[in-house]
């Protein structure tokens, strides 16, 4: 595979990704009333978690390469540090598949342990977001990689804080967490779009 194959590739993984994360908003009980459906019992813990879990798991693979596709295309143009940020998302990537296997599995702090990592992967990318914002490596929309990887770190700290500190706060409504799931995809799913079409020429044959 050449590299303008893997970038184009990379880009489709990104919007991919977008459309699986929309699809983790499928509620817990409407995943115990589907795999009833099918197999006759009520579905077990674990297995509500295998089946949720699933799309956590392609959503994480996907925006992996999206980050393995950022780094090849825009790395030498931003930086070892923007570099150093997508493969250390790129870990975190890989730690979050981990994690997400584990949680799956039944493994108490599966789900923690994911949602961590997750972080890690997203902020990578955050971090890569600002370095292009001054570096602007990409032709256009240099903003999008920003707009697209917050979301989860902020929540994730946010969450993190107000469990050590023993606060608990109003639950936040389904449509909130929706419409920040709904932006978070919309914006990966945009800038898959651009890095698929960002995509340098193949060499010519002489």
């Amino acid at each position: 595979m050449t590299h303008s194959q893997f970038i184009r590739l990379s880009g489709w993984g990104m919007i991919l990704a977008a459309l699986a994360l929309l699809l983790t908003f499928v509620t817990e009980t409407q995943i115990q009333r589907s795999v009833q459906r099918f197999f006759g019992d009520l579905p077990s813990q674990t297995a509500v978690n295998q089946v949720w879990g699933m799309r956590f798991l392609v959503a994480i693979l996907l925006i992996t390469l999206g980050l393995l596709g950022l780094r090849v295309r825009y790395g030498e143009r931003a930086g070892d540090t923007a570099k150093l940020a997508l493969a250390a998302g790129g870990v975190g990537g890989v730690a979050g598949v981990v994690s997400n296997l584990l949680w799956t599995t039944g493994y108490e702090h599966g789900r923690a342990l994911m949602n961590f990592f997750m972080a890690v992967m997203f902020g990578g990318l955050f971090v890569f977001g600002l370095i292009a914002l001054r570096a602007r490596p990409m032709p256009h929309n240099n903003g999008l990689p920003v707009l697209a990887s917050f979301w989860w770190p902020a929540i994730w700290i946010n969450a993190s804080v107000s469990q050590a500190l023993g606060y608990r706060g109003p639950e936040v409504p389904f449509w909130a967490s929706f419409t920040m799931f709904s932006l978070m995809s919309f914006f990966l799913a945009w800038l898959g779009f651009c890095l698929q079409f960002d995509t340098p020429p193949e060499p010519a044959l002489a």
